[in-house]
């Protein structure tokens, strides 16, 4: 079962992921710095505590085109297909914002 002590909601997390950080998507696969339509994206499978549950602490940077690849093709194939683990950035992000706070 899961407590609501364990769900990390963040909305300042978010709008600053959203404010200073690029699409991870567009970095990763072009190694272009886009700054513009980021939206922030919980990630999914793996990274939800359940069905509809989601971890603001395990949330990326995408641009509009980007996270809507996911509703086309699925989340796991276009990670897969590229190669990466974002949930290695969200840590990397989470950790960040943790520091910037104290």
């Amino acid at each position: 079962m899961i407590s609501k002590l364990d769900i990390v909601k963040d909305k300042k997390f978010q709008q600053w992921v959203c404010d200073t950080k690029p699409c991870y998507m567009c970095a990763v696969v072009n190694g272009f710095q886009n700054f513009s339509q980021i939206q922030f994206h919980h990630l999914q499978g793996k990274y939800r505590l359940g069905a509809m549950i989601r971890q603001d602490s395990k949330g990326i940077p995408l641009c509009f085109p980007c996270h809507n690849l996911f509703t086309k093709r699925g989340e796991r194939l276009v990670w897969e297909e590229i190669g990466v683990d974002p949930g290695i950035y969200a840590d990397e992000l989470w950790d960040e914002w943790q520091e910037r706070k104290k």
